[in-house]
């Protein structure tokens, strides 16, 4: 037994020997893989929809309907509704192939290239909206009406119009974005990030 040991060892000191001499024998030499770019990239598509900015919005809705030839008491209403809502600007990392990625030769830098922030349609937050007067005629008592949801729809429109009016909420999304992926390609090893948003994208 001891001698089985013993010429086990002078093997593969031989073997680590003649490896040492010529590496292309050494059947468990280290091989390199590079795989940076495709590992950045997938990090990237992973992501797929980054929310990248939200904006809270509350508008108050004035909605009155009245019945031609009848009086307000007997037929109409009106509804003073205040709308509350969020906006998120959203930003597709889905779509990015291996060209929107790009690596300097010493795998220090990258540069991103991004469609720009779009503008979701408003949630509105129907728990924290409310009517906040309403006058109905005699009518509308009984039978029921729909105004409410007419301005509760109304109430999502100017929120809609106020979030696209401006470019502030899609401006804080770039901000917001960028610092997002420093923090990412740092965890990566990376020094310099660069990210342009549009450039070359539909």
């Amino acid at each position: 037994m001891l001698t089985m040991i013993v010429t086990a060892v002078l093997i593969a000191a031989g073997v680590l020997a003649l490896t040492a001499w010529r590496p292309a024998l050494n059947p468990f030499r280290e091989a390199e893989v590079d795989r940076t770019g495709p590992a950045v990239l997938q990090s990237l598509t992973r992501i797929r929809e980054f929310h990248a900015a939200s904006a809270h919005y509350e508008v108050v809705v004035d909605l009155e309907k009245d019945v031609r030839y009848l009086p307000g008491w007997i037929s109409g209403e009106r509804v003073l509704y205040v709308g509350k809502g969020d906006v998120d600007a959203v930003v597709d990392f889905g779509g990015l192939d291996e060209d929107s990625v790009t690596l300097s030769e010493d795998r220090t830098s990258v540069s991103v290239e991004l469609p720009r922030p779009t503008v979701e349609a408003p949630v509105l937050d129907l728990e924290n909206s409310y009517v906040a007067d309403r006058d109905q005629g005699l009518v509308e008592r009984f039978r029921g009406s729909g105004v409410e949801r007419e301005a509760q729809l109304r109430a999502v429109e100017q929120i809609t119009t106020a979030a696209n009016g401006t470019d502030d909420l899609t401006r804080l999304a770039e901000e917001n974005t960028v610092e997002m992926l420093n923090a990412l390609f740092g965890s990566l090893g990376f020094t310099e990030v660069l990210v342009s948003f549009g450039a070359g994208l539909p």
